[in-house]
């Protein structure tokens, strides 16, 4: 579970403005549904990749606050986390690793329609695809039971035999088209995390395949897909494999 133990007091590089921000005992990364972009529904933990606000109107990383080591007071103001309409504004940023983390976060915030439109054709083919499943079981398998045995059945609330779990469910998603400022974000996103110098660790690979896989660079999505670490590979890679092979550019959700 994430648990929260204190707060501590920080200064921004900007104009040495003081906030409060949590101390965390323990913290739980897990979500209920995960998307191939990064976006996550139900997340345990706060997302916003680290950006605040200043009430100087810039916008800064968490990382590159100035840590006091002291438990902040009740009346110290908490950090301010951005809003979308935020967004624009910080990919301006002359900070480039303001300006990834931001970029990441706008690449998430311009997916949201999409996901809208994901969730209404996945629905839909669920209830079909098990209507249909259903139907040709029932097909094959007519109920031969006596109207006294069907009687019976129902005065003890006897369930009939019914159709097993379906098997394959069919798997497709709506068209993805990325508006321009989409395609933007995210050639921008892709150079600035391969100059490698603007997070502590480096790019993600499995994220940079997953930009090219958006663009459209299936060749390029597939050879950052080799590059993530053998011990380390899961579910997202599986799908992100799948999902290449199937030459489908869209973000796609998951469970873990």
């Amino acid at each position: 579970m994430t648990r929260i133990t204190g707060h501590t007091l920080i200064a921004t590089t900007c104009c040495c403005m003081l906030y409060a921000t949590p101390q965390y005992g323990s913290m739980n990364f897990s979500a209920w549904l995960y998307w191939t972009d990064g976006h996550k529904e139900g997340s345990l933990m706060p997302g916003g990749g680290g950006l605040r606000k200043c009430k100087c109107g810039e916008i800064y990383l968490l990382r590159e606050s100035i840590r006091l080591e002291l438990d902040a007071e009740p009346s110290t103001p908490q950090t301010q986390h951005l809003e979308a309409a935020d967004l624009p504004h910080a990919v301006t940023s002359p900070n480039k690793a303001v300006e990834l983390a931001a970029r990441r976060e706008y690449w998430m915030e311009l997916n949201h329609d999409y996901r809208d439109l994901y969730r209404a054709h996945r629905d839909a083919e669920e209830v079909t695809s098990q209507a249909k499943w259903e139907s040709d079981w029932h097909a094959a398998n007519p109920d031969q039971r006596s109207a006294f045995k069907r009687d019976a059945d129902w005065l003890l609330r006897r369930k009939p035999v019914g159709p097993p779990a379906i098997v394959d469910k069919p798997f497709s998603v709506p068209p993805y088209q990325p508006t321009q400022l989409q395609l933007e974000n995210m050639t921008r996103l892709l150079e600035l995390l391969l100059e490698r110098a603007h997070e502590p660790y480096g790019p993600d690979m499995l994220e940079v395949a997953e930009i090219y896989r958006e663009l459209g660079r299936f060749d390029e999505a597939k050879e950052a897909l080799r590059q993530c670490p053998e011990d380390d590979r899961g579910n997202p890679e599986k799908v992100m494999e799948q999902m290449i092979d199937k030459a489908v550019t869209a973000p796609v959700r998951y469970r873990m």
